[in-house]
């Protein structure tokens, strides 16, 4: 076999490699949408559990990342990643798997459903934060962008399909038939991440320290602290942040604004929130091309401007910007958040040293989960200030977003791999 021979077969293994981490991160993703409507369904039409149950059941799958993405993201940084996805995925599967099996023997309850919940929840912190800092050891950095762009692709496509599909499919079947279907795709996933053969990074202490590794607290503000440091980081969370707020605010009053106020329908509010869809998954798909055309600095930077002024058609939906108009302006800018999940997430992923990967990403994750909660608890305001007050405030957050962008190094960068 000559060298070219080598080089060849190398390059066959990685691409069928990444196939597979694809193909696992896609089933994966697709899993958690269909666990999203499939448990609160099977709270509600097995259990007859009222708004107070299903509402801690959200709060209960969402609760393990605040307090654990900070932490494992450290722990992950000291580990082999794959293996950790794996037995996240096995985790997941036999504990989603326990729910179907008491129901059709008539023992399920609703602790039952909380814990397998709780454990679904932490199984998904270790996935998630492993699954973000393996990549970079999977992908060479002149494909990283490629690969962000198919997962953002299939998260996009889930979120706009998984839940409409799963809620068909619970009628069709049963919401525990569901569960069972997804226990079986996160075990799909374990053994397509079993399947990769391409080496992982050895994990290591920084270069220039030395001795006994230190306390996960001090691993954990280090991560914190270099993101906050690092300007292009620093920038990716800010504006992050600021999508977060405006987008959980928005999302939260509009169906009120909508169905109780302009009286729509919930079809016509299924067409607008759609629309958003659309968006976001047009983003996700010409993220990449649009940056390899372009200067992909200043495609951020100019798109984030851009989608300002379409931002405030909001807190004026049905008084004056009628709902077809605001309904564009909501697709383009969800198109920026799906461009900007591809291309933000590589920025990251370039200037984050391997042996920081995991500290970054929770500390990323545990921030921006802190923004969403922060959006939806603005738009509890909405009783003393108004709803469009509230909507006016979510659609400045949107429009700031150019901001932080603008202050930091990222405008000046060419392409994707020069973030620096």
């Amino acid at each position: 076999m000559t060298g070219e021979d080598v080089v060849t077969a190398v390059a066959d293994g990685g691409r069928g490699d990444r196939r597979r981490y694809l193909t696992a991160s896609g089933v994966a993703l697709w899993g958690a949408q269909f666990g999203q409507v499939a448990i609160p369904l099977t709270a509600v039409t097995v259990l007859h559990a009222g708004t107070a149950g299903t509402s801690a059941l959200k709060t209960t799958l969402t609760l393990p990342f605040v307090l654990l993405g900070l932490p494992v993201g450290a722990w992950l940084d000291r580990v082999r990643r794959r293996p950790v996805m794996i037995r996240a995925d096995v985790v997941r599967a036999v504990a989603l798997a326990t729910v179907p099996a008491a129901h059709w023997s008539g023992r399920l309850t609703m602790p039952h459903l909380w814990a397998v919940v709780l454990v679904v929840g932490v199984a998904t912190v270790f996935f998630d934060l492993g699954t973000q800092s393996y990549v970079k050891d999977l992908v060479p950095p002149d494909r990283l962008a490629g690969v962000n762009g198919r997962l953002a692709t299939v998260t996009q496509t889930a979120l706009v399909c998984g839940p409409p599909l799963a809620g068909w499919a619970a009628g069709a079947l049963s919401a525990p038939a569901v569960l069972a279907a997804t226990a079986a795709g996160y075990a799909w996933s374990a053994l397509w991440l079993s399947r990769i053969g391409g080496g992982e990074r050895t994990p290591a202490r920084p270069p220039d320290t030395g001795g006994p590794r230190r306390r996960l607290l001090p691993e954990i503000a280090e991560g914190a602290a270099f993101v906050w440091r690092q300007p292009v980081l620093r920038a990716v969370l800010l504006a992050g942040s600021l999508v977060n707020i405006g987008i959980a605010a928005t999302t939260t009053l509009l169906p009120v604004l909508t169905l109780t106020t302009l009286d729509w329908t919930e079809a016509e509010l299924g067409l607008f929130l759609g629309a958003g869809g659309i968006g976001g998954l047009a983003g996700a798909l010409t993220a990449v091309p649009v940056t390899r055309r372009h200067h992909a600095g200043r495609a951020v930077l100019l798109m984030g401007a851009a989608v300002a002024p379409l931002s405030l058609t909001f807190p004026f939906l049905g008084a004056p910007v009628p709902g077809w108009a605001a309904a564009a302006g909501w697709a383009l800018v969800m198109y920026k958040v799906g461009f900007d999940s591809v291309v933000m997430t590589t920025f990251r992923q370039q200037v984050t040293p391997p042996h920081l990967m995991a500290r970054v990403n929770g500390t990323m994750r545990v921030l921006f989960t802190a923004a969403v909660a922060l959006g939806g608890a603005a738009a509890g305001l909405a009783a003393a200030v108004g709803i469009r007050g509230v909507l006016t405030a979510a659609a400045l957050s949107l429009a700031l977003v150019w901001v932080p962008i603008a202050l930091s190094p990222l405008r000046s960068a060419a392409n994707l791999t020069d973030a620096g």
